[in-house]
């Protein structure tokens, strides 16, 4: 960990994490009708919202000594862990003087005698730009003290004014929400909520307008259409028959022909779907008792099932179900004997009619178990494929990276696959209204709003320090080439950089009509020896068609100010307009003038399915964006293989991983970079 004075670096890289970005919201932003109304049912309770928080400013209550006790106690827990990590530091005593730690310990242990100005002032500390303070224990202690401060300003400070100031403003952000239908316009109520909860104030308030903004916003769905050629293939077999039915030594061959298909089960609770074997055993058969050799021809219906359960922890199955049905045919008696025949002939017919049900019952059972053995043995491998592919390549990844949604549900409808999920930390926002509808004929639909796309670039960016240097070593680590737009280039002013993003919505995707907005919100900037103010850095994307497909075309150059700043307000400072003429340069290389959507690429046994042209982009006012992929012209079909193969469970999982990186791609970037930069 190095010190206050020397940090300047930190991981990841601001172009490539802006361009991973630009193309997330390039494959998913196009404006169509459907925009959201004042008059509709999410405006008119965004206004309703707006005039409970004006009216809860007169509840404003003072804390009790109680309430001051326990923030000082949740500060002194937040503070062991870091006091630890600056003892085994080298540069921890730097750290200390920094922090103001003596202050910091008093504050700790005054309880009721706070000092908010004092707590404000170490918040201030714990909230600059400095690398190392997004390290986790310096994090807790910044939300302590803040909790801290808050609820000391009530308690003695100027609590009452901020809390009247605060409902004011959220009141005007649910208003313009109301009035506009643009989720953009909530974005300044999360900070507002999460100093509300904080000090302990208006809490019916933040509760309801949390829940207005609580919907699901991520919704994905796969067509059986699309993963049923990794299962469905014919069934033909030739096995040898060696059987004893009835005290009867049977020899002969059966010929097995049918078809092994994926079949999607209807289901609220989580994806449920069979994998279902219909055949026809055709067996040509001779058994032979004392004299008596009968031929026979044998014709048994084969139906055997199992059943595949899929929720938010693992995958499991059901035991095989199966079934026979026989009808058997004799079709020659044969006698090996001296004399008699005819009359041996005669009880051996007798008996062959009085025998046949029970032989048919009982070669039926054998049929049952057999199939159900051999399914069962044929599918485990498959289902246990699914299983770890599911733990090692999706929900173990996610969760490790940060990204796993807080609601995550999945279903089946006859025809669909569907994940409805809600990515949205406790003080983050999510969607405010129902998603658009698809269109029809996908075979992969993702709709996304950009509250999940923003939620999880700001968990993953918020507050980090980027440089080239980190740029380099990642692509040399992936083996890939260092982009020219993030190189240095010093006869153009562009030198070795580092970008400090913003801590609250560093990156966003905004969706606006027939266009998406990307922005980069820096709080710091360095080129070369050089330290910058924060800036804003803008881009806007009109949605086009080009020779193979949707493309992306910029709208402008791209929009460089400081955060906040209104044409005509004033004059930028000449520091200010040499880091605009810096970034300029190289910005308009990261943000391409015309970015053409590819085809989504399959992996494993649908490969040969894919890739898949996108066939659908819609984008809404309220923060939808929908994108769709159908099944090409050019696609071919799954080889076909006995039974099941365990690359079945592959294909499943790489479809999802593709869908996953293609509508993430600017948000987890290429996930292995992002499990190398983006944790502390």
């Amino acid at each position: 960990m190095r010190s206050p004075a020397g940090n300047r670096r930190s991981n990841q890289s601001c172009g490539s994490t802006c361009r991973r970005a630009l193309v997330l919201g390039a494959c998913l932003a196009a404006g169509l009708p459907g925009l959201l109304r004042a008059q509709d049912a999410g405006g008119r309770r965004f206004e309703e919202l707006a005039g409970d928080a004006l009216r809860a400013t007169e509840s404003f209550r003072p804390v009790n000594d109680s309430a001051l006790d326990a923030a000082a106690a949740n500060l002194r827990t937040a503070m062991g862990p870091l006091d630890r990590l600056l003892a085994r530091s080298k540069s921890g005593e730097n750290w200390r003087k920094y922090l103001e730690w003596p202050a910091l310990q008093a504050q700790a242990s005054s309880g009721q005698a706070a000092d908010p100005v004092v707590l404000r002032r170490i918040e201030e500390l714990l909230g600059a730009t400095q690398n190392g303070l997004d390290m986790a224990d310096f994090v807790r202690v910044r939300k302590a003290v803040t909790r801290f401060a808050e609820v000391a300003d009530v308690a003695r400070g100027d609590g009452g004014s901020k809390f009247a100031d605060r409902l004011g403003k959220l009141a005007s952000s649910l208003l313009a929400a109301s009035a506009s239908g643009q989720a953009e316009a909530l974005a300044p109520v999360p900070p507002i909520l999460e100093r509300l909860t904080e000090s302990g104030q208006a809490q019916g308030v933040v509760a309801a307008v949390r829940g207005a903004a609580s919907r699901p916003n991520i919704h994905l769905e796969i067509s059986e259409d699309l993963l049923a050629p990794a299962v469905n293939r014919p069934v033909d077999q030739v096995q040898p028959v060696d059987d004893v039915v009835l005290g009867t030594r049977i020899r002969g061959t059966g010929h097995t022909r049918g078809n092994v298909r994926l079949d999607f089960v209807p289901s609220n609770d989580k994806a449920v779907f069979d994998i279902v074997l219909d055949a026809t055993n055709i067996s040509h058969t001779r058994g032979t008792q004392g004299p008596v050799t009968v031929n026979s021809r044998g014709v048994t219906e084969i139906d055997a099932r199992r059943r595949i359960f899929l929720d938010e922890h693992t995958v499991t199955a059901a035991p095989v179900e199966a079934s026979a049905d026989t009808n058997s045919t004799v079709t020659g008696i044969g006698i090996n004997a001296p004399f008699g025949k005819r009359l041996i002939r005669r009880i051996a017919s007798r008996k062959i009619a009085e025998s046949k049900p029970q032989a048919e019952a009982v070669a039926e059972g054998k049929a049952r178990d057999r199939i159900r053995r051999q399914f069962g043995e044929q599918t485990e491998p498959a289902v246990a494929q699914m299983r770890q592919q599911f733990r090692d390549r999706v929900r173990g990844p996610l969760q490790e990276r940060g990204l796993y949604p807080e609601s995550f549900h999945m279903h089946t409808t006859d025809r669909d696959l569907r994940i409805v999920a809600r990515k949205s930390l406790a003080t983050q926002l999510a969607a405010f209204s129902a998603p658009p509808s698809a269109a029809g004929g996908n075979v992969i639909t993702a709709r996304v709003h950009e509250s999940a796309v923003n939620n999880i670039l700001e968990e993953k960016l918020g507050g980090r320090i980027i440089t080239q240097d980190d740029v380099a070593r990642i692509a040399k680590e992936q083996d890939m080439k260092m982009p020219d737009s993030l190189g240095s280039d010093p006869d153009a002013e562009q030198k070795t950089w580092a970008i400090t993003f913003a801590k609250y919505r560093p990156v966003t995707v905004t969706a606006e009509d027939s266009r998406v907005k990307i922005t980069v919100r820096g709080d710091k900037f360095v080129s070369g020896e050089r330290d910058f103010p924060g800036m804003d850095i803008a881009a806007t994307y009109a949605l086009g068609r080009g020779p193979k497909g949707p493309v992306l075309v910029r709208e402008g150059s791209v929009q460089i100010n400081p955060s906040g700043f209104k044409s005509g307000d004033r004059k930028l400072t000449m520091q200010e307009t040499s880091l605009r003429r810096i970034l300029q340069k190289r910005f308009d290389k990261v943000f391409k003038d015309t970015i053409e959507i590819e085809p989504l690429p399959l992996k494993g046994e649908l490969a040969v399915v894919g890739p898949l042209p996108m066939s659908q982009l819609d984008s809404r006012r309220d923060g939808w964006m929908v994108a769709g992929w159908r099944k090409g012209s050019a696609a071919g079909s799954v080889p076909g293989e006995v039974i099941i193969s365990e690359r079945m469970a592959n294909a499943a999982a790489d479809t999802g991983v593709a869908v996953i990186e293609s509508v993430a791609r600017g948000v987890a970037a290429q996930l292995e970079a992002f499990a190398a930069i983006g944790n502390p």
